[in-house]
């Protein structure tokens, strides 16, 4: 499709290799675009940039995998926040342990702000959970220095009124002074 003086000699098949030295890492990185949204086949960084869409900050000791399935998972886990199922699906898939929830069952209704405040002077109890996060031998090691993080983290997915403890601790661990009954 060339002129007949662009087909004589090699200029043209230069030229042509100019434009496509400079457009092939563009052609390839288009041809494997569906890979990059992938959640299971992302490069790594650009994982943890598609999470921040979804407002999901996870700590950094959380590994690819985890951070994998919080973005295969994205829409269920965010429609469970809040709930018992949330905090289990959350340590199960994304943190790679188990969680152990004991609740009061309890709720208060108020109609001014002041009444929940005094709630628990009449008698009444208020709303409360006991989190007890169990991480793999493998999660205690990667989670050793960074308690703080995944205290924050199980904190962030219960609901705000209720007065919570969460203990975060390894698999093999029994926590001292743990109340009978609990594991």
């Amino acid at each position: 499709m060339l002129p007949e003086s662009y087909r004589e000699g090699d200029f043209a098949d230069r030229f042509i290799a100019g434009f496509d030295d400079v457009l092939a890492p563009l052609i390839e990185t288009l041809d494997c675009l569906a890979a990059y949204f992938g959640p299971r086949t992302a490069p790594a960084d650009f994982l943890e940039w598609m999470l921040s869409w979804t407002g999901t900050q996870l700590p950094d000791a959380v590994d690819v995998t985890g951070r994998r399935n919080a973005m295969l998972l994205g829409q269920r886990l965010h429609g469970l926040r809040g709930t018992r199922a949330g905090l289990e699906l959350l340590a199960r898939e994304v943190l790679h342990s188990t969680v152990q929830i004991t609740e009061s069952g309890g709720t208060f209704r108020s109609q001014r702000p002041e009444e929940w405040r005094s709630a628990g002077d009449d008698g009444t109890s208020l709303p409360w959970a006991d989190v007890r996060l169990r991480l793999s031998s493998a999660g205690a090691a990667r989670f050793a220095d960074r308690g703080e993080d995944i205290d924050a983290l199980i904190r962030e997915w219960i609901p705000a009124h209720i007065t919570s403890w969460v203990s975060v601790s390894a698999d093999s661990c029994r926590e001292q002074g743990q109340p009978e009954g609990v594991n």
